[in-house]
């Protein structure tokens, strides 16, 4: 990985997070980002956490979980929080070979969903002060039968509009 950790490959479906892993390590490392999104359709496991219709967030800024939902709301794309609590969960990525695998096991205690954005997140130092880290899980919420809905697009540009020059895209 980017982060100079070994990862353990436990499940080769579950490659998505090492791609979304290198890439916030790569916009904080290389980018000096102090707000990193991550958007995927990441885990089958998200519409079980938040529902088909709603796309799971997982943040380690409450203000901009806050931000996040009222963005959702006014957008129409409608998001609910995942359990954040990196200090019960990450101990489900020990690996015996590696720094960490990149799934959880059976007897993992952290939701599915939550500890695969936690993969993610474990490659940047997301409790320091001056980032912001948000990933959105939007496996269900993305498509409707066979077709993709474009969810995240009117999010994102909610969430962000008032960071732009832009005068459509401001709140």
């Amino acid at each position: 990985m980017l982060s100079g950790k070994t990862v353990e490959i436990a499940h080769t479906d579950a490659e998505g997070r090492l791609v979304l892993a290198d890439g916030v390590f790569y916009a904080k490392t290389k980018l000096n980002a102090n707000i990193i999104i991550d958007m995927a359709t990441l885990t089958g496991a998200q519409a079980f956490a938040t529902g088909k219709l709603h796309a799971g967030i997982l943040s380690n800024s409450e203000k901009w979980e806050k931000k996040s939902l009222a963005a959702g709301r006014a957008s129409g794309d409608l998001c609910h929080p995942f359990v954040f609590a990196p200090d019960l969960h990450f101990k489900d990525f020990d690996s015996k070979i590696a720094d960490m695998k990149n799934l959880h096991s059976d007897t993992s205690v952290g939701p599915p969903s939550s500890t695969a954005g936690l993969f993610i997140g474990s490659h940047i130092d997301f409790a320091k002060d001056d980032l912001s880290w948000l990933h959105f899980d939007i496996a269900f919420p993305a498509t409707s039968a066979t077709r993709g809905t474009g969810f995240g697009v009117a999010l994102i540009s909610r969430l962000l509009g008032d960071y732009t020059d832009v005068e459509i895209a401001k709140v």
